[in-house]
């Protein structure tokens, strides 16, 4: 049988890391940061599930309110990425 187990090493991934909530939120919003990565900088900032529940929720809402559609589908698009991995993120404040 044949081995071949390689030994990769990957570079450092340099993501920025918010200070607040907001910031990962209002960098989607405004399409700086896609979804996936906003997703992970809220949930690394956020002092709990529902903190970043709620954060998300308010700003799709805000979003909706102000009738900034584009805004509003890409924090809609975080939050989709958030239902589909519900175990990953309730694991993730345990």
């Amino acid at each position: 049988m044949l081995n071949y187990a390689r030994r990769v090493s990957m570079p450092p991934v340099a993501l920025p890391v918010p200070e607040k909530l907001e910031d990962a939120l209002a960098q989607c919003a405004e399409g700086e940061s896609p979804p996936d990565i906003a997703l992970m900088q809220l949930l690394v900032v956020s002092p709990s599930e529902e903190a970043g529940q709620r954060a998300l929720g308010t700003a799709i809402w805000d979003a909706l309110e102000n009738r900034k559609g584009p805004m509003a589908e890409r924090l809609g698009a975080m939050h989709q990425l958030w239902e589909g991995a519900r175990r990953m993120v309730q694991a993730a404040f345990r």
